[in-house]
């Protein structure tokens, strides 16, 4: 018998192609019923998130993902604010999922961007899922920023990549974070592979004080994984459950001591109120 979920929360941070990763997990914690009752990402860990949210599961995420043309040249731009045009996931989003919003997903969902003209951090909880997502995998110098609602959006890893802090606003008592960085880097061979190591260089350096703030972190061992190779998803899927299984036990003994959400509780009561 599955465990109500509603305590439990899931980061998923960023990690170009190896974001697969993070389906290996959760078919991990689901396997045990340990579905989060809420989901937060960041960049890759935004779609994963995402797709979970709106009820498909990890396999069927890691299947589609191998059709995600993203850092092809065809999307190249001549714009002066990027090298290529992130237009490749909003198409990629509502071809699977739809034109849908954030707010009718299934698992309470908040995706993380970043403002490039401010450095502020911009949460989405509601609107376009489409929108959100291209803005959150929006690398700066790759990809053009995002325009939406008069601001210029980025890859919200520059503020945030794992988004422990967002889950414990959501509600969740129980954060566990998922970080797929550090995973060692390969020798780039073309520009956007510079711009791509440099970009995950800075955001592993200055990572720790967000793993400082979840229960738990769960970080799979991808050294020598690209973040550019997408041939590598079923390695990476069993990279992701290799991780979560570890996790599991210690999961549920944060859980348990976490006690029954507030919604749970209400459940409850109102359970007892039918039978009275």
């Amino acid at each position: 018998m599955e465990e109500e979920p509603h305590t439990l929360g899931l980061a998923l941070g960023g990690g170009a192609f190896r974001g697969t990763a993070h389906l290996g997990v959760l078919k991990a914690l689901e396997e045990e019923g340990l579905r989060p009752g809420f989901l937060c990402g960041t960049s890759a860990g935004a779609m994963a998130a995402a797709f979970y949210a709106f009820g498909m599961s990890p396999e069927e995420i890691r299947n589609i993902a191998r059709n995600l043309r993203w850092l092809k040249a065809t999307n190249l731009t001549f714009s002066k604010l990027g090298l290529l045009s992130n237009n490749e996931i909003g198409k990629f989003i509502e071809k699977y999922l739809g034109d849908v919003l954030i707010e009718d997903s299934s698992i309470p969902l908040a995706i993380v961007a970043a403002d490039i003209s401010t450095g502020e951090k911009v949460v989405f909880k509601t609107g376009s899922l489409a929108d959100a997502i291209m803005a959150s995998t929006c690398i700066p110098g790759v990809f053009m920023p995002a325009q939406i609602n008069g601001r210029m959006l980025v890859d919200g890893a520059i503020v945030e990549n794992v988004p422990v802090k967002v889950l414990k606003e959501m509600g969740a008592k129980v954060c566990v974070g998922v970080d797929l960085g550090s995973g060692g880097y390969r020798q780039p061979e073309s520009l956007v592979e510079v711009l791509l190591n440099a970009f995950s260089i800075a955001i592993d350096r200055t990572i720790h004080h967000q793993r400082d703030q979840a229960d738990l972190i769960i970080k799979p061992s991808l050294a020598g994984y690209s973040l550019t190779d997408s041939g590598n998803s079923i390695k990476l899927y069993a990279e992701g459950y290799r991780s979560g299984i570890m996790a599991l036990d210690e999961i549920k003994i944060l859980v348990e001591k976490a006690g029954p959400s507030s919604l749970e509780v209400l459940e409850q009561k109102f359970k007892s109120w039918l039978e009275i």
